[in-house]
């Protein structure tokens, strides 16, 4: 009876840890499938996956699993809304320009008039000015000596900026930059269509209804120039960020695709994408500049590659170690049914040995008491 028991709470305890073992196992299907969904969730928005690329690093891996394919998608998207938002403001700030030029013209310029190429001001001196929104403006439309043209930008500082307008170009040199820009007033205005022109023309062309267009034309234009820009220049930080991130896996020796450590870069490169569309924007309206924004803007991208990393490889050795224990269970469940299958055999082979003995004590005894003759007795 008590040989039963003890079997009986051994074959309990066989049951129980069979059925921990399921259990487990169960567990492992649900957080596949937690995980399934959840990066089926991911699928659904651009704006989502802005939201766990900034604050929920953890996400990272099963943002990197989705594929380079819709990774390099979702690049796309962000370098195009920064090329737009770029774009929309520089043709903002062009509007005020203008705005504030046909002003300048009508308030301040003398009298001038255009015709095939050539600018002709109603005075014989030099005009110097200085505007709180365009600088230092010079205006001299009677020479044509190079070495006084020279002059004129070599007396404009590089903290200011600076309009100097001549016979046949104008030339723009802004705050920083040491080169200046030259447009030629046949090229600048035959793209417009416009031959002629004189102080009231211009001031009605540039306040009209005409300018939307010019103004839609140079949206475009930027936006093309701007998201071949961004598209490179980040591209290029990516993979400069996805080297740093794919050393710091050999370091932690976590075995994982370059590719792989890739959109994890394209990800990482979210916010510090953001803050550098900030920067561009802040820059364009107010001309403020931060130094050294490019280490930074490495630093933060860095930072999130190698946290993602070091999730993933806190992540791996606890699955590897739940998939070990899974592992010493199972091990010892098989040990713990080889060893009852060998007492049961050993009982069978001892119950036959007894059933056997008494056969032959049985057939012993028979032998003992039959064995005299029939005749014996005679």
């Amino acid at each position: 009876m008590k040989k039963k028991m003890d079997s009986d709470n051994k074959n309990t305890e066989k049951e129980n840890k069979a059925e921990n073992v399921n259990n487990d196992k169960e567990e492992k299907v649900k957080k596949v499938e937690k995980v399934d969904n959840e990066t089926n969730e991911l699928k659904k928005g651009f704006f989502k996956k802005v939201w766990y690329s900034i604050y929920k690093i953890e996400k990272y891996s099963e943002l990197s699993a989705e594929g380079f394919k819709i990774a390099i998608k979702y690049f796309a998207i962000l370098i195009l809304v920064i090329a737009v938002m770029a774009s929309l403001v520089s043709v903002y700030k062009t509007t005020l320009k203008v705005n504030d030029i046909s002003k300048y013209i009508n308030d301040k310029a003398p009298e001038l008039s255009y015709k095939e190429g050539t600018l002709s001001v109603d005075s014989q001196d030099v005009i110097t000015d200085e505007d709180n929104d365009f600088g230092k403006i010079i205006i001299d439309t009677n020479t044509d000596d190079e070495q006084q043209i020279n002059q004129y930008i070599n007396d404009v500082n590089e903290d200011e900026n600076s309009v100097i307008i001549l016979k046949n170009k104008m030339i723009l040199k802004e705050t920083g930059l040491s080169s200046s820009v030259n447009y030629e007033y046949k090229d600048l205005f035959g793209e417009l269509g416009i031959t002629e022109f004189n102080k009231q023309d211009l001031v009605n062309y540039l306040t009209g209804n005409n300018m939307i267009k010019i103004y839609t034309n140079l949206f475009l234009t930027l936006f093309v120039y701007a998201f071949a820009i961004y598209f490179i220049n980040t591209l290029f930080y990516v993979i400069i960020i996805a080297i740093i991130g794919y050393l710091a896996t050999m370091i932690l020796r976590l075995k994982i695709r370059f590719v792989a450590v890739l959109n994890i870069g394209i990800y990482a490169i979210t916010l510090p994408t953001i803050l550098n569309m900030i920067y561009i924007i802040i820059n364009t309206l107010f001309n403020y500049q931060i130094n050294y924004f490019e280490v930074m803007y490495i630093l933060v991208a860095s930072i999130y590659v190698i946290a993602a990393i070091f999730i993933l490889k806190m992540e791996f050795d606890k699955k590897q170690g739940e998939v070990q224990k899974i592992v010493e269970v199972e091990k010892e469940v098989k040990e713990e049914a080889e060893k009852q299958e060998e007492k049961e055999e050993n009982k069978d082979t001892e119950k036959n040995k007894d059933t056997s003995k008494d056969k032959k004590e049985d057939k012993k005894e028979e032998t003992e008491d039959g064995g005299e003759p029939e005749g014996s007795n005679a």
